[in-house]
């Protein structure tokens, strides 16, 4: 006889009424991503028909990692199951990666994007409308910046502060990921603003986010002709110093002229030393944005994401 966790496994393989594809879902649609996904992952190996112990729940999920360190969950209806979510968070509590292959439309569902977000998951985006990205594992944060996803600013107060609640957990490299995910984000619910790159590699330099101005508008970084602006994020100890300030002053000043500004974030504030270093280049058609813990505190609660940034940007200009 049939456990009730295995009887809980079966519910997502019955057939679904998916009234945004016009179509019927069955386990056979399920069956088959699941396995291209197990076919196609870089650098995970995926074990299907894995059962899972959490805690006093059984649970088989679409797949397991050999390591039994990561889960994969594939669904392509718009709604989880009560029963799965519940299993998901479980998971999430006791230190399993959680990877979700789910429908594009579930992107634009506050309670599933809250959810995503709160248990730190990797998603696939089954039919993301750009191919390059279908099935590409990445966090939540960079696929809804990716995918353009509009947020209302309730929902993005809400989910930057679930961010924001583990920023300093992990070790130097996750909370390094974590601020950069976060801003990714955080930039791309800007009107005007579109992330185009994370961790863009140049032939000298690398860049943790180029943003491109894609909207026109009387904002101050509206600038003819200079379509690009740099994001540097530092989640360390030390504050950013004034070798970071003059790397990142000489990135502006080898861009051909197509970017003038740039964000440096810096949760543990900045030197003097880097203060007078960026002040150093106010003659010249340049300038850098300090950003500390206190300005990414008000962005993150600002309920006009939009008037926040261009006063952090007035300022700056105006110093």
């Amino acid at each position: 006889m049939s456990d009730q966790s295995d009887f809980e496994g079966a519910i997502v393989e019955e057939i679904v009424d998916d009234p945004v594809a016009g179509r019927f879902i069955s386990s056979d649609d399920i069956g088959d991503l699941t396995e291209e996904i197990c076919a196609s992952s870089e650098g995970t190996v995926w074990e299907r028909d894995t059962e899972l112990i959490l805690e006093t729940k059984k649970w088989r999920p679409s797949a397991v990692s050999a390591d039994r360190q990561r889960l994969l969950y594939v669904y392509l209806q718009e709604e989880l199951p009560r029963f799965v979510r519940e299993r998901l968070q479980l998971a999430a509590s006791l230190g399993i990666g959680i990877t979700i292959a789910l429908p594009l439309a579930s992107l634009f569902k506050p309670e599933a994007v809250a959810l995503l977000v709160d248990i730190d998951a990797n998603v696939m985006v089954v039919d993301d409308y750009v191919q390059s990205r279908r099935l590409l594992s990445r966090a939540v944060l960079i696929a809804l910046a990716e995918v353009e996803v509009p947020i209302s600013p309730r929902s993005r107060q809400q989910i930057c502060r679930s961010v924001w609640s583990r920023i300093e957990m992990g070790t130097a490299q996750e909370k390094g990921r974590r601020l950069e995910m976060l801003l990714a984000f955080l930039f791309s619910q800007v009107r005007d603003l579109k992330v185009i790159e994370r961790n863009y590699r140049t032939e000298t330099e690398e860049i943790d986010l180029v943003l491109q101005v894609d909207n026109f508008s009387p904002r101050v970084w509206q600038r003819p002709g200079i379509p690009f602006i740099l994001v540097e994020a530092k989640n360390r100890v030390d504050k950013a110093s004034q070798q970071v300030m003059s790397v990142l002053l000489s990135k502006l000043q080898t861009k051909r002229g197509t970017s003038r500004i740039a964000f440096l974030v810096s949760l543990a504030g900045f030197t003097d030393d880097a203060r007078m270093q960026e002040l150093r280049f106010s003659t010249q058609d340049i300038c850098v944005v300090m950003i500390g813990r206190e300005e990414l505190q008000n962005l993150i609660h600002a309920d006009d994401l939009d008037d926040e940034l261009e006063s952090l940007v007035r300022r700056a200009l105006l110093r």
